[in-house]
């Protein structure tokens, strides 16, 4: 007797479609959004001039909570252009005492983590950001569904 092809591959379509699934319902990913530090902060990152330009607003703790608390911070810098775009290099600073300041370059390493590769001035505290999932595995800042 001879199986149709379509019911012998049929297990593995079945075994396929879970991870087809749970890509296309998050939206892309996005610089933008709310990043976790490595220093205890929450970090809110925004893009400009169409991703070129990268800031952030970041303080201690948890926004709606106890955000900015024990320190707070502004970052604003440019993506490099001239590589891949994932280099971005700017300057932060306190915007509550101790009032330090200095220069930064970060790299985003992937879609969930940045890391930073330097750094100038009084004690930036942290080194390394990661992005919160939601509860479909979409960063948390954007998991809504994806349009089809």
């Amino acid at each position: 007797m001879v199986i149709p092809r379509i019911v012998a591959f049929a297990p593995l379509l079945l075994l396929a479609a879970p991870a087809q699934q749970a890509a296309a319902q998050c939206a892309l990913p996005q610089l933008s959004g709310k990043w976790a530090g490595n220093d205890g902060g929450t970090y809110i990152i925004s893009e400009a001039d169409e991703g070129r330009k990268v800031t952030w607003r970041a303080g201690s703790g948890v926004p709606g909570r106890d955000w900015g608390k024990a320190w707070a911070n502004n970052f604003e810098g440019y993506r490099d252009t001239r590589g891949r775009g994932d280099t971005i290099t700017g300057k932060w600073w306190d915007v509550k005492p101790p009032w330090g300041k200095g220069t930064m370059t970060i790299r985003l390493v992937d879609s969930w983590n940045i890391e930073r590769t330097s750094a100038t001035g009084s004690g930036f505290g942290g080194s390394h950001w990661t992005r919160p999932r939601g509860p479909r595995g979409c960063p948390d800042n954007v998991a809504i569904p994806a349009e089809d």
